[in-house]
């Protein structure tokens, strides 16, 4: 819709403009979910159009007080405003999957990259979901797209007064044959913020508390196969807090050392587990520093 769009006369021409343009376009050739996409949009604009007729009869029943300005006394204006923002998402979609085919055909790369046609839920577990997604890929191309979501996790690289690191050891099902060294740390649940999830994780994992917590980073830590991001954060000024790990944490140990040993852990492959080895690489200038004499 037109900036100008703020009348129903004029939201309504907008719309069938739209339409037209939509209708113009020959379904031969474009791909199945391209077209898909473009029939969706018009029979979202189907619900818009249909208020035409009634607009023209209030119209022409109140004369010159339903021009320009006037318009906006229509009774079902507010409706017609609601049809239009519940089409507006088929319509953005038809539009970003034409642009891809259009891209496509003329040999160039979509600037939007991935547009995603629909998605679907293939599996809900209690922690991960697997989806598969019908996309237009960045060559213009369709295809299905799985991956799973997760919930959003934290590392939490806390320090102490003499400058150790904490560190926890356990098991994970997935690497059964060594036990895993990394910072403290786990999901952030349900609607609680990253730094409430952190405290949470630390205290319960190592039975301390930090007065200070800021977050220093943000790791995608596996972008093409899962949707979730492990936030990175730093945390000073412990105090004695309370040990409750989880049931699959029984064997988990705690273990506190030296910045620098943190550090050599890290870049020597002491410590593999991703959100770990960046919380403390990109803190690695400040821990070495602490430790300057």
């Amino acid at each position: 819709m037109t900036e100008a769009a703020d009348t129903p006369g004029q939201a309504l021409l907008d719309a069938e403009s739209i339409d037209k343009a939509l209708a113009a376009i020959p379904s031969t050739g474009l791909p199945a979910g391209v077209a898909a996409a473009v029939d969706q949009a018009r029979q979202e604009l189907e619900a818009v159009l249909g208020w035409r007729a009634p607009f023209e009869q209030w119209r022409s029943e109140n004369g010159t007080a339903a021009v320009g300005a006037g318009e906006r006394q229509w009774p079902p204006y507010a409706e017609l405003v609601t049809a239009l923002d519940n089409a507006r998402p088929a319509l953005e979609l038809a539009s970003m999957a034409l642009e891809a085919f259009l891209n496509s055909s003329l040999g160039n790369h979509s600037p939007r990259g991935w547009v995603t046609l629909n998605s679907q839920v293939i599996h809900q577990g209690p922690h991960v979901t697997l989806r598969r997604d019908d996309v237009i890929q960045p060559d213009g191309q369709e295809g299905a797209y799985e991956y799973i979501e997760v919930p959003a996790t934290v590392r939490v690289l806390a320090i102490n007064a003499a400058g150790e690191v904490a560190l926890v050891e356990d098991h994970f099902y997935l690497l059964p044959r060594r036990p895993v060294l990394h910072l403290p740390g786990g999901a952030v649940e349900g609607s609680e913020g990253v730094e409430l999830a952190a405290a949470r994780e630390l205290e319960q994992e190592t039975g301390w508390r930090a007065e200070k917590l800021r977050v220093i980073g943000r790791i995608d830590p596996l972008p093409g196969a899962a949707h979730t991001t492990t936030h990175l954060l730093l945390a000073t000024d412990l105090t004695p807090g309370q040990i409750q790990r989880d049931a699959t944490e029984e064997w988990m140990t705690v273990r506190w050392v030296p910045a620098a040993e943190a550090v050599r852990l890290a870049r020597s492959g002491g410590i593999r587990e991703a959100g770990s080895l960046a919380a403390i690489l990109l803190a690695e200038p400040q821990l070495l520093l602490d430790e300057m004499p």
